[in-house]
């Protein structure tokens, strides 16, 4: 299978590119090989200590995790306990770098002792076996996603929705690294894809401004597509955006990928 893929991600307004608490990650099939394609963004919690960190943990664990991560959801819990094993040595980092005496400094500990939260969304693509054929159309395959929060995919067939993971809230559930509470069971997913397929995957404000458009009937794709065509302009499209009031001041991550033929 073949997958052609558009990452852009866009932080807060007057925040560094590198401050931004977004992740995504990739696994791509070689040219020629049959292999499968993961697909991952993660969300980290406005206002958790170490945010950014741990999402991108839970985006390269998750990365490279058995596949099954992604249809069971005891190995999906195993994922997420493995990477918040990181969290600790972090924690002891972040805390030696708070000031000793500053009128903020209970604030900050008391954040870094809570540890980080994100939200995370990881989608597989399957090549169908040989032997099998397929449904519908030759050289398709099978996707399964697992889901935890509000980001959300949309898989696109010729500019319509054809399966969807999608969350409107605004208190999403969140994966935590440290802390008593359990993590939530994740929503897990499963589908078909056909060649010329196009998946969406994309954070919470991005997301909230597809769902404005697709109320109202507007096709959010063919823009999001012509982003991706020239991604040097992606950043004053997001400020647009803005100024326009339709798309909310947060960072912004969308993960663009078409499918061809197995």
């Amino acid at each position: 299978m073949t997958v052609d893929r558009c990452l852009l991600q866009a932080p807060k307004s007057r925040m560094d590119a590198s401050r931004i608490e977004d992740a995504a990650r990739t696994v791509l099939p070689a040219a020629g090989n049959s292999g499968e394609a993961r697909l991952i963004v993660a969300d980290g919690s406005s206002g958790s200590a170490g945010s950014g960190w741990w999402a991108n943990r839970l985006a390269r664990e998750l990365c490279a995790a058995p596949g099954r991560a992604f249809y069971d959801a005891p190995a999906f819990d195993d994922v997420a306990t493995t990477a918040a094993l990181r969290w600790p040595g972090r924690q002891r980092a972040l805390l030696a770098g708070v000031p000793k005496s500053s009128v903020t400094a209970w604030v900050a500990h008391d954040r870094i002792e809570k540890g980080p939260s994100a939200t995370v969304l990881g989608v597989r693509l399957l090549p169908h076996p040989a032997h099998d054929g397929g449904p519908d159309l030759p050289g398709g395959g099978t996707w399964q996603a697992v889901s935890v929060g509000d980001s959300c995919m949309f898989q696109v067939r010729a500019g319509q929705v054809v399966e969807s993971v999608a969350v409107r809230t605004r208190v999403p559930r969140v994966v935590r690294a440290g802390g008593d509470e359990e993590n939530p069971e994740p929503e897990l997913r499963a589908g078909h894809w056909h060649p010329g397929d196009v998946f969406y995957l994309m954070t919470d404000a991005l997301a909230r401004w597809c769902f404005r458009h697709t109320d109202d009937a507007g096709r959010p794709w063919a823009a999001l597509d012509t982003q991706c065509a020239a991604p040097s302009g992606f950043p004053a499209w997001v400020q647009d955006q803005r100024s326009r009031g339709v798309l909310e001041d947060d960072d912004i991550t969308l993960l663009r990928a078409g499918c061809g033929p197995c």
